[in-house]
C-alpha cells in the first residue's frame, strides 16, 4: 500500500496541469455544450410529448 502511494506521488509529478487560461477556455466550452445539449433535449422532449398527446387525442376521437 505504501508503494502504491509512492508511485502515485511520483506519477503526479509528471502530470502537465492546464494553465489558468486553458482552464477558463475548457470550462466555457463545457458550459456551452451543456446548454446546447439541454436545449436539444428540451426541444426533443417537447416535440415527442406533443406527438404522443396528438396521437392519444386522435385515437380517442
Amino acid at each position: 500500500m505504501i508503494q502504491f502511494f509512492k508511485d502515485s506521488v511520483r506519477e503526479m509529478r509528471h502530470v502537465v496541469w492546464p494553465t489558468k487560461d486553458e482552464t477558463k477556455k475548457y470550462f466555457t466550452v463545457v458550459v456551452i455544450l451543456l446548454v446546447l445539449f439541454w436545449f436539444y433535449i428540451f426541444i426533443s422532449s417537447t416535440i415527442f410529448t406533443n406527438v404522443i398527446f396528438f396521437l392519444k387525442d386522435f385515437i380517442n376521437n
